[in-house]
């Protein structure tokens, strides 16, 4: 039996990322990862028994110009403008559903998801699924990788799934971009139930005994002459509070002998690094990401650079007992999987937790 399936692509979700701008609804530049992902998910997706309803362009047709042999219906008349708009992702998810989509494959974050709920109407019968290439990924139907997407779809061709209910959230960016992180319900839609799905963030309130003895830990052993890129997260903030140093909630900033050297980085400011250094970070609260999700300035280079060894975990114990194991989507499929394996998460003064990723 032919699966019809309506595909969309935002290819100015994500744009904000690597520039720490934590978010890009508002920006109309295209993402030059977008191409990479969406490829990665198509390379593997299942090519018999499928059919892609997609729109013209940069929304859709423009990344099949490598997959011939998959079947598809272009929707000429979409996504044909220079610069497209939410709009067009309603337009397009309409219209898909239109010709016979029984289930919306897009690529962006949580502004894309909103759309694409948007765009089913009263159809809220129709599962969506979503590539991860946004900026903001709150919501419960983002697959963990475009490789996990391909996987998902692949199950739903055999037959083999079964659908969930999952929260659609997004976040205020002007309140995130100040360190204000206030996320809203927008609704529920239909998902996919997978490992391979991550769960909506979830925020965990931290214990202020744990944070003073991380802290305390962390500043103790911290060497002089090394370079600390330390992420976001209220975890990482305390240590930097304990330093004196006040910083953005969602900030990452950079630290030479237990100094601010600079806040607020791009991926840019950490690539130009000369000498030592180590990552401190904190996974995403029932999530688990160490890296993908709200700290895309630290890219694959910069990680390589540091190296799995300088890369350390710090969590609160109720953080990290809420996460069943730790994703990682650097963008780098084989930094990703060299990254995978056993970490030692800092909870306490000098009191570890063990966890692998999944």
């Amino acid at each position: 039996m032919m699966i019809k399936i309506g595909f969309v692509v935002n290819p100015y979700a994500g744009s904000g990322g690597r520039t720490g701008l934590k978010g890009s609804d508002n920006l109309k530049i295209l993402n030059p990862e977008t191409p990479n992902k969406v490829g990665r998910f198509l390379s593997l997706a299942p090519k018999e028994n499928v059919i892609y309803i997609t729109p013209s362009g940069r929304m859709g047709e423009y990344y099949f110009a490598n997959y011939k042999n998959i079947k598809r219906i272009v929707m000429r008349d979409v996504g044909s403008k220079e610069v497209t708009d939410s709009e067009d992702t309603v337009i397009a998810v309409r219209e898909a559903i239109r010709l016979g989509a029984e289930i919306i494959i897009f690529a962006g974050g949580d502004g894309t998801a909103r759309d694409v709920v948007k765009g089913l109407g009263e159809n809220k019968n129709i599962p969506i699924l979503g590539i991860p290439t946004g900026v903001k990924m709150h919501s419960g139907v983002f697959a963990e990788t475009p490789e996990a997407a391909a996987k998902i779809l692949d199950d739903i061709v055999r037959g083999d799934f079964q659908l969930v209910e999952a929260e659609i959230l997004d976040v205020d960016e002007d309140e995130y971009r100040r360190g204000n992180y206030v996320a809203k319900l927008y609704g529920y839609a239909l998902t996919i139930k997978s490992k391979y799905i991550v769960p909506s963030k979830e925020e965990i309130k931290s214990n202020p005994e744990e944070l003073e003895e991380i802290a305390a830990y962390i500043i103790e052993n911290m060497i002089d002459g090394v370079y600390y890129i330390m992420g976001p997260g209220s975890t990482v903030k305390y240590i930097e509070r304990k330093l004196g140093i006040e910083t953005n909630f969602l900030s990452t900033d950079i630290l030479l002998n237990k100094k601010l050297i600079k806040n607020n980085v791009n991926y840019m400011d950490l690539l130009k690094i000369q000498g030592d250094l180590k990552i401190i970070i904190t996974p995403i609260g029932s999530q688990g990401f160490l890296f993908g999700r709200g700290n895309q300035e630290i890219g694959p280079e910069v990680i390589r650079k540091a190296g799995k060894s300088n890369i350390i975990v710090v969590s609160t114990k109720e953080k990290i007992r809420s996460i069943e194991c730790l994703r990682i989507d650097t963008g780098d499929p084989s930094l990703d999987e060299a990254l995978k394996g056993v970490y030692r998460v800092v909870i306490g003064y000098d009191e570890f937790y063990a966890i692998r990723t999944c």
